[in-house]
């Protein structure tokens, strides 16, 4: 406990002089709330749809966000993501539907056309607003978790570690220590600025504030774990740094923490699928609708064991590195 509490008190003078570390953060999640409540605005849109009719009279869009056209816009703004689908009528009130998004996306298009007052809003998939939030948040959660591993990579590189190591300090204990505090602050840093957002008036954050604590307390434990793995990894604390920031910018995108990249690919499917952070915006939308434990317990039992795999490895490698004899 001694050597716990020492570390604790050490990590926090020490990040006190990263002035500019501790004060990116908080700075980082407000923008992605305010973004997220902004774009909240459109929440109720299943998409945006492109419609061509020749002058013919279209049926209404209610949940969807239209642009008429004269003519079929180029097919670089479909792939780029501008418009998630192009409707062209002809004369004859036949149409053609242009899209990128999945079969299911296609033929609820298709049923919004055929007889507009049969879709509703719960059948369409769009996300709520605390659904939104959580995946605007997740990306820079998770991209903190290696940023505030700097102080273990810091001992790395100037082999304090190694003096750790033939001490009789539980090493375990010393990685633990390290963990609970990145944990804490993430957890800590952003459940203040959702606290904060909470008391401004007329703002609809979807979820409960404990709700968000417990997502929340997920997404930094995550991000703990993950971050520990990398710099266990390598040496520099920099290179597990833009090794974070690669990759979780990349997945949270594919994801689909900012917008839905199913495009209907088999290979890109299963590769995002095994994302842990579509397994977390599985489980918030599942909370969200008030779905049964059943429905969102294998997402959440998921990220757990991830969690483990992550923080088994970096403890293992670590060991095995420093621990020799």
């Amino acid at each position: 406990m001694r050597v716990f509490i020492s570390v604790l008190l050490n990590n926090s003078r020490r990040l006190m002089e990263q002035k500019q570390r501790l004060l990116l953060f908080p700075i980082l999640t407000t923008v992605a709330i305010a973004g997220a409540i902004f774009l909240n605005t459109q929440a109720d849109k299943a998409g945006n749809i492109a419609i061509v009719s020749s002058g013919v009279l279209v049926p209404s869009f209610e949940f969807l966000n239209v642009t008429l056209l004269d003519e079929s816009p180029p097919l670089s703004e479909l792939v780029a993501g501008k418009y998630d689908a192009v409707i062209a009528f002809d004369e004859q009130g036949g149409y053609e539907i242009q899209t990128f998004k999945s079969d299911e996306y296609r033929q609820m298009l298709e049923a919004v056309i055929e007889d507009p007052t049969s879709i509703q809003i719960s059948d369409i998939g769009v996300r709520g607003n605390g659904t939104n939030i959580i995946g605007f948040i997740m990306m820079f959660v998770l991209m903190q978790g290696a940023s505030l591993m700097f102080m273990f990579a810091e001992d790395k590189e100037k082999k304090q570690i190694h003096r750790i190591a033939a001490s009789p300090v539980s090493f375990v204990g010393y990685l633990f220590a390290y963990s609970f505090f990145c944990f804490a602050f993430l957890f800590i840093a952003t459940a203040v600025m959702l606290g904060i957002a909470f008391i401004v008036p007329g703002v609809d954050m979807g979820f409960g504030f404990f709700t968000y604590l417990s997502l929340i307390a997920l997404l930094c434990a995550l991000s703990t774990s993950f971050g520990l793995f990398l710099v266990s990894l390598f040496k520099s604390a920099d290179t597990s740094n833009m090794a974070s920031s690669a990759s979780v910018v990349l997945t949270s995108v594919l994801a689909g923490s900012f917008y839905s990249f199913d495009k209907g690919n088999g290979v890109l499917a299963a590769i995002i699928k095994i994302l842990p952070q579509k397994a977390v915006l599985s489980l918030s939308e599942s909370l969200e609708q008030g779905l049964s434990i059943s429905s969102w317990f294998s997402d959440c039992a998921y990220v757990f064991v991830l969690i483990a795999i992550f923080m088994s490895i970096a403890v293992t490698k670590t060991r095995k590195d420093y621990m020799r004899r």
